[in-house]
C-alpha cells in the first residue's frame, strides 16, 4: 500500500486525540527516504503486478461480489479508541461477498452502502508502508470488524522479521479479537506441485484458501518474487485469472469437440458395420432364395408344374 509522507495518518481524528500502535515501535528502521526521488513507477513493478493479478483473480471468479483495488475507504469507527470518529484505510485489495456497485468509483464510502465493511482486505508490503499495515490498520480492521485482513510481501520489503515467503492472516473471532495465522513456507513453485501443508484455511468466511507461490520471474535479476494465491475451498486448484479461465474453457470446448468427433466417427464406424452386416446378410437371403429357385426349376423338369389344390 502506497503513502507518501505528507499523507495524513490513516485515523482522521482530532489533533488532540491521535492514536497509533506501538506494537512495532522498535522495529529498525527501513532504507526508504521519502525524501528522495524514487525511480521508476509510483509502486514497484512487483507491487502493482500483485493488486492487478489478485484483482483479477476476484472478479473473474466471483462475479457476483465487488472487489475494489487501491483505493480509500471511509469507515466511522463503531468502537475502540476511535470510537464515533472518521477512518480512512487505504487497502490495495478490498473484496465483498454481496455488493453491487456496477460502476467504477473514487474511493468507497461506508456511509452509502449502510456501513458494509469488506469481507477481507488485503495490504501488499512496501517499504514506505509495512509498519502501518502491520499495526494501526490492523487495529483499526479490528475495531471495524473485517472477517480477515491479510499482509504478505512480494519481494524483501521490509526488516528481516518479514522476509518473504511471508503472508499473514489476521482472521476474526467470535469475541472480535483476531487470529494470527502465518505463512513462512511456499505452498508451491510457479508449475510446481501444490503442498497442503502450507495453506491458510479461511473457507468458514470466504470461498477459497490461501497459499503462496514463488515466481519464476526474479526481482532485479535475482531477487525471488513471491505471489499471493487464493485455492479453490474444496480441490487442490489455484483460482484463475480471466485469461487463464478463457484459455481453460477453449481448452474444454476443444477436448469436447474432439470427443464429440470421435463419438460421431465411433457411431458411423458402427453404421458402416451394420450396413455392411445388411448387406451380407441381404446377399445371403439372395444365395439361398437362388439356390431355392434352382431346386424349385429342377423340380419343374423332373415332374412338371405343380398342380394347385
Amino acid at each position: 500500500m502506497t503513502q507518501k509522507k505528507s499523507d495524513p495518518i490513516p485515523h482522521l481524528v482530532e489533533e488532540s486525540k491521535k492514536w497509533r500502535s506501538t506494537r512495532i515501535e522498535d522495529a529498525p528502521p527501513d532504507l526508504f527516504d521519502p525524501d528522495q526521488p524514487r525511480l521508476g513507477r509510483r509502486e514497484s513493478e512487483p507491487h502493482s503486478a500483485e493488486v492487478t493479478y489478485l484483482h483479477d483473480v476476484l472478479t473473474t471468479n466471483f462475479p457476483k461480489g465487488r472487489t475494489f483495488w487501491d483505493l480509500h475507504h471511509y469507515f466511522v469507527a463503531p468502537k475502540g479508541v476511535l470510537k464515533g470518529k472518521d477512518i480512512d484505510l487505504r487497502f490495495d485489495i478490498s473484496f465483498f461477498k454481496e455488493l453491487t456497485v456496477p460502476y467504477s468509483v473514487p474511493s468507497y464510502n461506508s456511509a452509502q452502502h449502510n456501513g458494509k465493511v469488506p469481507d477481507i482486505a488485503i495490504n501488499v508490503l512496501s517499504k514506505s508502508t509495512w509498519r502501518a499495515d502491520l499495526s494501526e490498520h490492523v487495529d483499526a480492521c479490528k475495531d471495524l470488524s473485517i472477517p480477515v485482513y491479510i499482509v504478505f510481501s512480494p519481494y524483501e520489503v521490509a526488516s528481516k522479521r518479514y522476509a518473504p515467503p511471508f503472508l499473514r492472516s489476521y482472521i476474526l473471532q467470535e469475541d472480535g479479537s483476531y487470529k494470527e495465522e502465518e505463512l513462512c513456507n511456499i505452498t508451491f513453485e510457479e508449475g510446481g506441485v501444490i503442498e497442503i501443508a502450507h495453506i491458510i484455511d479461511i473457507s468458514d468466511k470466504l470461498p477459497f484458501r490461501l497459499g503462496l507461490m514463488r515466481l519464476l520471474q526474479k526481482f532485479l535479476g535475482e531477487e525471488p518474487l513471491f505471489r499471493l494465491i487464493l485455492l479453490d475451498p474444496s480441490e487442490l486448484r489455484v483460482l484463475p485469472t480471466l485469461r487463464e479461465k478463457e484459455s481453460e474453457e477453449a481448452e474444454q470446448k476443444i477436448k469436447s469437440a474432439y470427443k464429440e468427433a470421435e463419438e460421431a466417427k465411433k457411431q458411423a464406424e458402427e453404421a458402416k458395420k451394420q450396413a455392411e452386416e445388411a448387406k451380407k446378410q441381404a446377399e445371403e437371403a439372395k444365395k439361398q432364395a437362388e439356390e431355392l429357385d434352382q431346386k424349385l426349376q429342377k423340380y419343374r423338369d423332373k415332374f412338371g408344374e405343380l398342380e394347385r389344390i
